[in-house]
């Protein structure tokens, strides 16, 4: 018998529809090795990647930066002072230490209890805390007493280190002074910025 007497047209079709069948298997197990593969290799890199990543700048400085709060009159001079010193990351300028929970310059003029006060960030490995209170007491007279709480001298402490630094610092002064320190230290309470035309005033005067 020929070939067409041996295979019937339906035994025909289904090996034919078998072969696309099983290469399309062939081809199923072949992407799935592929994947399996390319995860094996792909987390090493794609670890590495990710650690870049995750390690903006801005991270890496916020993990070497420290903030004071201080206050020596009103805030426009020491915030240009502050802000030229070097190891100084930012400065902004605002209102601190009074019991209304939204103070404005209008409510510290008429004396709210808040006091003018500048919030300094900087890098502790370039700008010893220490170093940026010295500054600050060259910057005025802390034996001086301004009677309303808008322009006393004032140290508001973020940590216990600052707290001790200070407390040094002062006794330091005073040892050295006929009239005691009046500048007062605090730990660091409710902090609202300025208005905006106060923040970097001398810059924005051209002074």
């Amino acid at each position: 018998m020929g070939l067409a007497s041996r295979h019937s047209p339906r035994t025909f079709m289904a090996s034919a529809a078998i072969r696309p069948t099983i290469a399309n298997t062939r081809n199923i197990q072949a992407k799935a090795l592929l994947r399996s593969a390319l995860s094996v290799r792909q987390p090493s890199r794609l670890q590495g990647y990710s650690s870049m990543v995750l390690a903006p700048a801005a991270q890496q400085k916020a993990s070497s930066s420290e903030t004071a709060t201080l206050a020596c009159g009103c805030f426009w001079s020491p915030d240009a002072k502050f802000a030229k010193l070097d190891g100084v990351l930012s400065t902004r300028v605002g209102y601190t230490g009074g019991s209304s929970p939204d103070p404005t310059y209008n409510s510290v003029c008429s004396g709210d209890g808040h006091t003018e006060a500048v919030k300094v960030e900087f890098n502790p490995e370039q700008l010893p805390y220490d170093g940026l209170l010295k500054v600050f007491f060259k910057e005025h007279d802390p034996t001086l007493s301004k009677g309303k709480p808008q322009y006393k001298s004032a140290i508001w402490y973020h940590t216990e280190q600052q707290k001790e630094v200070a407390e040094q610092m002062i006794k330091e002064i005073s040892s050295k002074s006929s009239k005691p320190v009046a500048t007062d230290l605090a730990p660091a309470t409710h902090w609202t910025d300025a208005e905006d035309y106060h923040q970097n005033y001398y810059h924005k005067s051209g002074m």
